[in-house]
């Protein structure tokens, strides 16, 4: 059967197999459950230690001792409460920078912690606490304002927590951050994610009302006279009222329509008395007309109205009537054109033109800007949900 060669190499394969299938059989004690017992009891104790430096106030030795035990227990279940432990301990030593790091290394590594919810909480508290004026520390001096430190923040805690319950609150601070920075579109864009993402949020009023203030903002600059932002901005005042008439916010809405209902009717005021100065009387009766059809409520319509019946003594129907006028030269019609420059770019959502006055004649008179009422440096961050207190069983 086996060549005298062959039969040897079996002889000793089938000898020294015999002894690791022995090994093998599982009859022997398997050594891994010791050594488990031995590694978890172990870790208890080293846990214990830190533990000990803790509660005797020892915060920075309580830390080291809380890293080494992750480095030398990392798959322990006390790990998370460990890591844990040290951001709350850097953030009470005063180390809030720091501190939202480690509640960041906390929620990226451990993502199934009981303490998820509670980490959060805290990284919105620190965020805002920059966000409100805390300066970032540098060699143990306070430098530059955390502004843009608590931007990076908020990014953060959607991005590991994009559905915990401080989502909603995190993302409108990082759109009052963003407008804080003057990156008004960014920051519309951040109130509008509240809206998209979250719908059923107790700030959607907060951010409806947040997304009007930016569009008036833009409609009223004294750079611009853009005309469709405040269209926007009146559209979703309107809308914001319609949706939360119980907000605190109501009444400052209703009187932000009312300012942009006058600037509106001001723009066209100074465009139709441009008309009505420059003796182009057609022009000047239709802006008369579109303010007051657009604001009939406003002392400008009640001016426009009687300017019209005096424009008509004047020039009877016939002189108001739309038809073709005999071609302009010289001064008059350099003004013209500049101004019907203006009324074609200005309705534009992204125009940032020369002021005013270098548009308009220095003869009209320029209409003052209502003042704000809400600036977004009065407007604090939200703060995260407080759970209620259960009552001891």
């Amino acid at each position: 059967m086996f060549s005298r060669t062959f039969a040897p190499v079996v002889i000793f394969a089938l000898v020294f197999a015999c002894p690791l299938a022995a090994q093998n059989t599982g009859q022997q004690t398997p050594p891994a459950s010791g050594q488990t017992a031995t590694s978890s009891a172990e870790a208890e104790a080293a846990f214990a230690v830190a533990q000990e430096y803790d509660s005797d106030g020892n915060g920075p030795v309580a830390i080291t001792a809380y890293k080494r035990f992750i480095k030398s227990y990392a798959a322990s279940p006390l790990a998370s409460k460990a890591q844990y432990r040290i951001a709350e301990l850097l953030d009470a030593t005063g180390n809030p920078n720091r501190a939202f790091d480690a509640y960041q290394t906390l929620l990226s590594r451990y993502p199934d912690t009981s303490e998820f919810e509670k980490a959060v909480a805290q990284q919105v508290i620190i965020a805002n606490q920059y966000l409100q004026g805390k300066r970032l520390i540098f060699l143990g001096m306070p430098v530059l304002p955390g502004t843009e430190r608590a931007q990076k923040m908020y990014e953060a805690i959607l991005k590991n927590a994009p559905f915990s319950k401080h989502a909603p609150v995190a993302q409108f601070n990082l759109g009052l951050s963003l407008e804080r920075q003057g990156l008004v579109n960014e920051a519309r864009q951040a109130y509008q994610t509240v809206l998209d993402k979250y719908p059923t949020s107790d700030v959607g009023d907060d951010a409806l009302y947040q997304i009007a203030y930016i569009y008036m903002q833009q409609g009223l600059s004294g750079n611009s006279q853009d005309l469709s932002s405040l269209v926007l901005s009146k559209e979703t005042f309107e809308d914001f009222l319609l949706q939360y008439p119980k907000s605190e916010k109501a009444a400052q809405a209703r009187d932000n329509l009312a300012n942009i209902g006058d600037s509106e009717a001001g723009n066209l005021m100074r465009i139709a008395r441009f008309y009505d100065f420059t003796k182009d009387y057609k022009a000047a009766a239709i802006y008369y007309n579109d303010i007051v059809r657009k604001q009939p409520k406003t002392a400008d319509a009640e001016i426009a109205k009687s300017r019209i019946e005096e424009i008509r003594g004047e020039v009877g129907d016939e002189g108001l009537r739309v038809g073709t006028d005999k071609a302009e030269t010289g001064e008059k019609l350099a003004l013209r054109r500049r101004l019907q420059a203006q009324v074609e770019t200005s309705s534009l959502s992204d125009y940032s033109g020369p002021p005013k006055r270098d548009i308009v004649p220095d003869e009209l008179p320029i209409v003052k800007q209502p003042k704000f009422r809400t600036n977004v440096r009065d407007l604090q961050p939200l703060p995260a949900p407080v759970e209620p207190i259960l009552p001891t069983p």
